[in-house]
């Protein structure tokens, strides 16, 4: 899927789309900071990959952006929601000194009745997690099972937490259950696994993203805000 998307935008900036009413601002700038891992593991639970991720997102203000943080050439990727100019901005093939492609479009947010629910089960379980108290949940979904770690002591949207950040909202826009989502894993019948846990959260971290001089691309049409 994400090869796909990939090759989608490459081809898009071969063309260098510039649809109409697609505006973004000069700069990006965020003071705070949420950081993830992922961890794909093979049948055996043979840890094949990890990911490091942080979420940037502002003290004062609804603008945020998921990034991959990466030293390989090329393999980096970072989204900006843009709340006041309703959209969307994805930087791809960056770190280690490559060029990135960039890819600006609108986004809208899907009806009440159209987002899709994850209902998950509440255990008895528990533990701590980057510090805060989590109660462990499972799920099924289709031929997909897993764990959700939620705690009820963190008020942040899950826009900024592991949940968005590991593309987890693509799938299911809201869980059964309220709280703020600390750790989750996902494991198909073949035995393949993925775990995406918080390693901490409101880290005081300046970060600006200077798009002055971007080559942007631009999509014709929105998409639905969960699925940048």
């Amino acid at each position: 899927m994400v090869t796909l998307m990939f090759a989608l935008f490459s081809l898009q900036a071969q063309f260098s789309l510039k649809a109409p009413n697609v505006k973004w601002d000069p700069s990006y700038s965020f003071d705070k900071c949420n950081a993830f891992k992922m961890e794909f593991y093979a049948k055996n639970n043979e840890l094949m990959r990890t990911f490091q991720l942080k979420t940037y997102y502002q003290s004062e203000g609804e603008n945020f952006d998921v990034k991959t943080i990466t030293e390989s050439r090329g393999n980096g990727m970072e989204t900006i929601l843009d709340k006041k100019n309703e959209i969307g901005i994805q930087i791809m093939g960056s770190g280690g000194g490559a060029k990135p492609l960039y890819n600006a479009g609108g986004y809208k947010l899907p009806a009440e009745a159209d987002l899709k629910r994850l209902d998950i089960v509440p255990t008895s379980e528990t533990k701590v997690i980057a510090g805060f108290p989590c109660k462990k949940y499972t799920y099924t979904y289709k031929k997909i099972f897993g764990e959700v770690w939620i705690t009820d002591q963190v008020t942040m949207k899950n826009d900024l937490g592991v949940f968005r950040a590991c593309k987890m909202q693509a799938l299911h826009n809201t869980l059964s259950v309220s709280g703020f989502v600390m750790e989750m894993t996902t494991e198909d019948s073949r035995g393949g696994k993925t775990l995406m846990t918080t390693v901490s959260l409101q880290n005081e971290e300046k970060y600006t993203v200077d798009l002055k001089g971007a080559d942007m691309s631009t999509a014709m049409n929105k998409i639905n805000y969960f699925t940048f």
